[in-house]
């Protein structure tokens, strides 16, 4: 096996924080079999290379070095549902935004024009955050930071209460079911509910999420 692999096998361990031992009973081997891998010292298998792909959420062609990005630009905008979408993955919120999208184009035209300039704005916002800790060159920025920050929420609000709302509810006689968007709607209401957990009702609760790893979070 390339030294590629072989680095990028044991950084990526590092960068989750587990030892041998945790990732190996994760991927389903010995440690020591696994420290073998990471020295180079023996080859795996094909199986073996998926399996650890999708455990560190990167693709198959970064882990051997083929390509120098995480993840395939094919795999992250594939509007099927993988088997990972049970997990909370930036793949599956790029899968839900399309699937949103088609759903909602589907249902009423006008709708996926909103949705877009909805995520534009999303993303907007977190790049007005990045050129202030100099991330991005913080001239992109055209509009003053305060200015750009409550216009962009604004129109956003207005998006949702206006644009959404008014459009014509499908006529499908069964809703569609991504588990992607369910994955996403269930972290995000546990986020939520973990930062404003005074004021919201006793009653409400969502399952643990699962993590990049398959596990249940305990948080």
């Amino acid at each position: 096996m390339n030294e590629a692999f072989s680095a990028r096998l044991s950084t990526l361990r590092k960068e989750r924080g587990l030892s041998q031992k945790e990732a190996a009973e994760a991927l389903g081997i010995s440690g020591a079999l696994l420290s073998h891998y990471e020295k180079g010292i023996r080859e795996c298998g094909l199986q073996f290379i998926c399996k650890a792909a999708a455990f560190y959420d990167v693709s198959c062609d970064y882990l051997l070095g083929v390509s120098n990005t995480r993840r395939s630009i094919n795999e992250e905008f594939d509007a099927k549902d993988t088997a990972q979408d049970k997990e909370f993955r930036l793949g599956t919120m790029f899968r839900a935004a399309v699937m949103l999208n088609d759903t909602l184009s589907a249902a009423s035209g006008p709708a996926s024009g909103k949705l877009r300039d909805y995520f534009a704005l999303s993303i907007y916002r977190v790049a007005i955050l990045a050129g202030e800790t100099g991330a991005i060159p913080k001239e992109w920025i055209t509009l003053p930071q305060d200015t750009a920050e409550i216009l962009s929420a604004a129109v956003m609000d207005s998006i949702v209460k206006i644009g959404f709302l008014k459009q014509e509810k499908s006529t499908r006689k069964q809703a569609a079911e991504p588990l992607c968007v369910k994955t996403i709607l269930e972290n995000s209401e546990r986020i939520l509910q973990k930062e404003f957990r005074a004021l919201l009702p006793a009653t409400d609760t969502v399952p643990p999420a699962a993590g990049a790893d398959g596990r249940k979070s305990d948080k």
